[in-house]
């Protein structure tokens, strides 16, 4: 019956006209997935269709995130628990198979194994805190691309896509069946979840692979020495404005974002994307000071 159900799924995927499909995979925060709806809503510029992936370890949380799915219309697919324990990817002995690497690789290429490898189209993967803050079409941005990706470097020159941000063009795609987003060891080397997509990278040379890269807020913070290097000489606030504005191209709200100094925040994709960064941890409880603050940014943003 399992089966029967992934190939079905997959057959009615094959029939769907090419809109863009975003993939996000949800562990334990349907209030993300909510923010996640109405900036996707507001700044995506493409027909498209957003489809959630329920990883929750427990039924009350699963039933929650389904529920909060289903209030918005959306599509959501429950993750059958038993893939974390197959396994579902190759492992070595000594794996943790409930890490978080493993599992998210697993939810990964689950979801693409099940919709996304069918899709007649582009498949953004983003992660569960990562969020659109600007206006953006991703068919005008892959017209002459294969793949754009945030790219992970190991110490020793791997390089690999980070499905924290992973944009595919499956109508271009050579073989794409053996595109593996597997973590575990390359070379020697640790590699989190989509370092296995080296493999795949290296086979096919031909492919145009636009890298994406993040900026990591408390590099902007700009405290008193953050300008001119020198300590005990305070920043006036214009200085640091007119910093945020030259050099790295952000608008009024995100420079007043900016300014209350959120910890742990990356931009990606030339400020088009806020990854929150924890998305899956109780350092995003409501009433903390970093949710509050992006709260209050999103509310800002969408209004």
């Amino acid at each position: 019956m399992k089966y029967l159900s992934f190939f079905f799924a997959s057959l009615v995927y094959c029939t769907i006209t090419a809109k863009v499909l975003v993939i996000t995979h949800s562990y334990c925060r349907p209030d993300l997935i909510v923010l996640q709806y109405r900036t996707l809503k507001k700044f995506l510029h493409d027909e498209y269709e957003f489809v959630v992936f329920n990883d929750a370890p427990k039924a009350p949380m699963a039933q929650l995130i389904d529920k909060a799915c289903t209030a918005l219309n959306i599509r959501c697919i429950r993750i059958p628990q038993n893939i974390h324990s197959q396994p579902y990817l190759p492992r070595e002995p000594g794996d943790g198979w409930l890490g978080p690497s493993i599992r998210h690789a697993n939810c990964v290429q689950y979801s693409l194994d099940l919709i996304g490898f069918d899709h007649n189209g582009i498949v953004m993967i983003l992660d569960s805190d990562m969020f659109l803050i600007r206006t953006f079409s991703l068919s005008q941005y892959m017209e002459n691309k294969h793949i754009s990706a945030f790219i992970k470097t190991t110490p020793s020159e791997i390089d690999c896509l980070c499905p924290v941000l992973t944009i595919l063009h499956m109508s271009k795609l050579p073989d794409k069946r053996s595109l593996n987003f597997n973590c575990g060891y390359i070379h020697g080397w640790p590699v989190d979840s989509g370092g296995w997509t080296h493999y795949y990278l290296i086979k096919h040379p031909e492919l145009i692979v636009k890298p994406i890269y993040a900026l990591y807020s408390h590099q902007l913070f700009l405290a008193d020495k953050g300008v001119n290097h020198l300590a005990n000489i305070m920043v006036p606030l214009e200085i640091k404005k007119a910093f945020y504005r030259a050099n790295c191209e952000f608008n009024r709200k995100e420079i007043a974002f900016l300014l209350k100094m959120p910890d742990s925040f990356e931009f990606y994709l030339d400020n088009h994307f806020l990854h929150y960064r924890g998305g899956s941890t109780t350092d995003t409880l409501n009433n903390s000071h970093k949710f509050r603050i992006f709260n209050e940014f999103l509310e800002d943003i969408l209004s």
